[in-house]
């Protein structure tokens, strides 16, 4: 093959190697064109060391080539490989802080939506006659102890199944606990109420009925993802809502918040920008306004009601707070400024920030930042469950 033809061929495939890293750089930073551009961005940034390699193949190319055309494409596949790179190497910044251990094997160990058993579920309450349901997942080596009980409240939207991603569930169940996953009416417009006290609901049910599968009633935690993070904080934090059902709602000894929205009234901070310049940020403040009933201008003491900064005091239980650095749907301040709030009460707490990490990295079950968060779950859960 002729030389000038051989390089012609270098020049093009190092192109089109460069040509993912561009895309998923341009749908990562900038507004996302639709729900289906935001997951691809989210797959693209939780499992970026992937996305590192076209761009190494497309520098290799390049640096083969030579010439003007090969160094300036070998400029933009280095560019491309070292911003690749970014979110890994910010996240092992952070598992040396928070002295979580990292494994680089375990970064292909894939997604969270499966794992190596089925839940037992059960229905915990029924509205209109419509069973409401929850899962419940239980170690895989039994113990002859009560063990702890965890009470996660899934996010998402209406129509998904209360475990979401239920390699969480079974690995929080080998840790030695009892999982249980609720489900529960989702915000029902103007009638935010109804989600709370479904919860709350649900953890009067575990509470009472913990025994029968081994869990130690009075060692309950509430964690949640997104709208179920909400959800754990306002029905632990306050009982200003009563539970849907007729039910002695327990004391928790912790409650643990994944990215989850803890201001909702007109003083929070603005939503990222990438958000409000996105037509998913339309659809996210319709939404917002249809289970209220209004903009929090027109309804401030319902937005106060439903946020958890403004409902924390001293007997508020010790608080996990874990905030995804590049949300698209949370401005990290407003985690920071709910920390702030806890320190001001002098309730117990630890905060996770886990930089250019997207809503949902949970998705990924190898990812650094699922490495991380594991690691500190583990760490204030075994603290605050002790018998």
């Amino acid at each position: 093959m002729p030389r000038p033809l051989i390089r012609r061929t270098l020049l093009t495939f190092s192109a089109l190697f460069a040509l993912p890293g561009v895309i998923t750089l341009a749908l990562v930073l900038l507004p996302p064109p639709s729900w289906e551009g935001w997951q691809f961005a989210l797959l693209a940034l939780e499992f970026s060391l992937f996305m590192a390699l076209p761009a190494l193949c497309g520098l290799i190319l390049a640096l083969l080539a030579r010439g003007r055309w090969g160094g300036m494409l070998a400029g933009a596949n280095a560019l491309l490989l070292m911003l690749t790179l970014v979110p890994s190497a910010t996240l092992w910044n952070t598992a040396r802080t928070e002295k979580a251990p990292l494994s680089l094997s375990a970064y292909t160990a894939g997604l969270a939506t499966d794992t190596d058993r089925e839940p037992l579920t059960t229905a915990y309450h029924r509205v209109d006659g419509d069973p409401l349901e929850l899962d419940v997942w239980e170690p895989a080596e039994p113990s002859d102890d009560p063990l702890p009980i965890v009470v996660n409240v899934h996010g998402g939207a209406d129509d998904l199944p209360q475990s979401l991603l239920p390699r969480w569930d079974t690995w929080m169940a080998d840790g030695d606990r009892v999982v249980f996953e609720v489900d529960y009416r989702f915000f029902p417009d103007g009638a935010w109420e109804e989600s709370v006290a479904d919860v709350r609901c649900a953890l009067g049910w575990v509470h009472e009925n913990a025994a029968e599968y081994g869990g130690d009633p009075d060692r309950i935690a509430v964690t949640g993802q997104s709208a179920g993070g909400l959800l754990a904080l306002l029905s632990t934090y306050t009982d200003q809502v009563d539970p849907s059902c007729d039910t002695e709602v327990p004391d928790v000894a912790a409650v643990v918040a994944w990215y989850s929205v803890a201001d909702g009234t007109a003083d929070a901070p603005e939503v990222p920008w990438r958000q409000r310049r996105s037509p998913i940020g339309d659809e996210l403040l319709e939404s917002s306004e249809r289970m209220v009933g209004g903009a929090p201008e027109d309804f401030p003491e319902e937005y106060e009601a439903m946020s958890p900064i403004h409902q924390v005091t001293a007997d508020t239980p010790p608080t996990l707070v874990i905030t995804a650095g590049h949300d698209l749907f949370l401005d990290p301040e407003d985690n920071r400024r709910f920390v702030a709030r806890l320190d001001e009460a002098g309730v117990p707490h630890d905060h996770l920030e886990l930089p250019w990490t997207e809503h949902m990295f949970d998705l990924n079950w190898g990812g650094f930042a699922s490495q991380i968060t594991r690691h500190s779950i583990d760490g204030f859960l075994d603290h605050h469950l002790v018998p």
